[in-house]
């Protein structure tokens, strides 16, 4: 499970260093309109991701403590953003 774990943090790590170096350079070329827009489609894209492993990491059990200290929240405000309404 470690191992999974890792990989999961070394892939995203990867994926924003690049989402981060695409945008950096669109700052750098002075295109603050197109870095804004690559900001919104990533962030729209990762709110999709985290809700998507939020599902995954309750239906195999972790606990609503669990998924706030995977995501630096409190339990309440995980349950609250990603519990059923």
């Amino acid at each position: 499970m470690a191992d999974v774990v890792g990989l999961a943090r070394s892939s995203a790590a990867s994926i924003g260093a690049q989402a981060y170096a695409a945008i950096g350079l669109r700052l750098e070329a002075g295109q603050g309109q197109f870095a804004l827009e690559a900001v919104a489609a990533a962030r729209t894209g990762l709110d999709v991701l985290e809700r998507q492993a939020v599902a995954m990491a309750r239906e195999q059990g972790s606990s609503w403590t669990d998924v706030g200290a995977a995501l630096g929240i409190s339990k309440q405000a995980a349950q609250q953003r990603f519990g059923t309404p």
